[in-house]
């Protein structure tokens, strides 16, 4: 143990292997993922707790890169969230949180806790730092004259229930999953990749109008990318009227392609695209930087090279697109058009595997430096007093505007999803050990005293009944299972629920969504209601 009290890096690192190897540790197929990290780090600085002394540097790090890059990722999806039903879901926000600290006040009215203890509670069963750090700047002089409760003991004693009840509640959400909704607004576009397909329509119908027009039909979303004509197979494009006798590929989501089939005509057992004398398909990678952000129609594959795309891979996801499709670092096109073009529209597209993985330093460090300054700015609150955003907050509000944006100027904010999901898994294992190590004494330390005892119990309480009513809150706005487990991660403002809930779906972007929707609204109202509990 010497040598870790010397190298607080190696115990760092020695604790997210340890995390690492307990997150593959599964019971029924549910594992604890990258949250396991917090709890090795609790189990190794309770034995030594001479490694609490770890520099408060490195989970702020780990954290500001995690919060950051979640938010570039799902700042599209948040403001279509907010333009959608953001009132509704922000009036439910406000409500349940209001309720969580009554529960609180309610709870320590109970045990008679004084105000550090009350804070701390709120806090560690919000798993909320920025909270637990407001408490302790406002009750600083009470502390140090030991007339309250360390806000630290009850952080730490319900800190780790509050991120277990709510893995236990997004995990209970993503059990309803059955497959993904086809009619979640907040992300028409989404369609995992093993739901997509792609079918040859015989057509039977003399009345279809315009492919344009079909492409939403019945509110749901299509992609037609080959029409075949008295025998000469050309693209698919908006102002093709199908006829009685023509083939077509149509592309979506099986039930909705299944549907279209037989309302249009019936299915062909020929495939289209076997048919490569004419029209050829390729996967290109969109690596220049420039195309952060621009819509398809905006790249012109139809006018520039007689193109299209058909589809859209995105991670491992692939998404059905139309003319208005916004483009990312690292997505993969697949482009129908003339075999001797597709040179031209790769090299206009990036199709580069270095640039996959490149992240633009200037605009990365320049956005994070950005969401540090907002970190650090004062609301005033009513009444008096103000609160600060902090590291799980500023990061997270900068990044969701700057992810829409896109760029601006020699400003590159977007970064490929590959690198996104690379420094995002970096940040949480970093945050999540360094949180653990540095609580872990302090928790072990309370946990034999008769306080210790009471707020373990309170803890309880009240994670449980902050879990119970998120639920109830998410089943009663009619969320999308996955979609409500990024939700419940973001009220609980944890990215440990976050990455959980991200892997038991399979990197489904509603997660981000759900998440980045309400975490904003989440961390200022704890931030606010903690001091309102002093």
């Amino acid at each position: 143990m010497g040598v870790l009290r010397s190298d607080p890096l190696l115990a760092l690192f020695l604790v997210v292997a340890l995390g690492a190897a307990l997150a593959r540790v599964r019971i029924k197929g549910v594992g604890l993922g990258p949250a396991a990290a917090l709890f090795a780090g609790l189990a190794v600085s309770a034995i030594e707790p001479d490694l609490a002394d770890l520099p408060a540097i490195i989970p702020l790090f780990g954290l500001a890169l995690f919060i950051y890059t979640v938010g570039l990722a799902s700042g599209p999806a948040f403001f279509g969230g907010l333009r959608q039903d953001g009132f509704k879901v922000s009036v439910a926000v406000i409500v349940l949180l209001g309720a969580v600290g009554l529960a609180v006040a309610g709870v320590s009215a109970l045990f008679d806790f004084d105000d550090g203890a009350r804070a701390g509670l709120f806090a560690g069963s919000q798993t909320n730092t920025p909270a637990l750090s407001a408490a302790l700047e406002q009750l600083a002089p009470e502390i140090r004259e030991g007339e309250v409760t360390d806000p630290v003991v009850g952080y730490s004693l319900a800190y780790p229930l509050g991120v277990l009840s709510m893995i236990a509640a997004a995990g209970l959400s993503l059990r309803r999953l059955r497959h993904p909704s086809r009619r979640d607004a907040r992300t028409p576009t989404v369609a995992r990749s093993r739901n997509v397909t792609g079918a040859t329509l015989i057509v039977t119908r003399s009345d279809l109008p315009e492919l344009g027009e079909l492409r939403s039909w019945e509110g749901e979303r299509l992609t037609f990318s080959r029409v075949e004509h008295d025998g000469e197979v050309d693209l698919a494009t908006n102002d093709v009227r199908l006829t009685p006798g023509d083939l077509c590929t149509v592309i979506g989501d099986p039930d909705v392609v299944d549907r279209f089939v037989d309302w249009a005509g019936h299915r062909s057992e020929r495939h289209l695209a076997l048919d490569r004398k004419k029209l050829d398909f390729r996967r290109i990678s969109v690596s220049r930087r420039e195309l952060a952000g621009a819509r398809l129609r905006e790249v012109d594959l139809e006018g520039r090279f007689g193109a299209m795309a058909t589809r859209v891979r995105r991670g491992d996801a692939d998404l059905v697109v139309d003319r208005d499709f916004v483009l990312r670092l690292g997505d993969r096109v697949r482009v129908v058009g003339p075999a001797e073009k597709m040179g031209a529209i790769a090299e206009a597209l990036g199709d580069s595997d270095g640039g996959l993985s490149e992240v633009d330093p200037l605009g990365f460090a320049t956005g994070l430096a950005i969401g540090l300054v907002l970190a650090q700015v004062a609301i005033p609150l009513p009444g008096g007093g103000e609160v600060e955003l902090g590291v799980g907050g500023g990061p997270l509000i900068a990044a969701l505007v700057l992810g829409t944006v896109s760029r601006t100027g020699p400003f590159t904010w977007q970064i490929p999803h590959a690198a996104n999901l690379t420094i995002r898994q970096l940040g949480v294992l970093l945050f999540l050990g360094g949180v653990g190590i540095r609580s872990g004494a302090t928790f072990a330390d309370a946990v034999g005293t008769r306080v210790g005892l009471q707020l373990a119990i309170a803890g309880v309480l009240v994670t449980v009944a902050t879990a119970a009513m998120t639920t109830i809150m998410v089943r009663v706005l009619g969320r999308d299972p996955v979609d409500g487990a990024g939700m419940i991660a973001g009220i609980q403002t944890q990215p440990a629920v976050l990455a959980f809930a991200a892997e038991r779906a399979e990197g489904d972007e509603r997660i981000d969504a759900g998440y980045a929707l309400v975490f904003p609204l989440a961390m200022i109202l704890k931030l606010i209601i903690v001091q309102l509990l002093i």
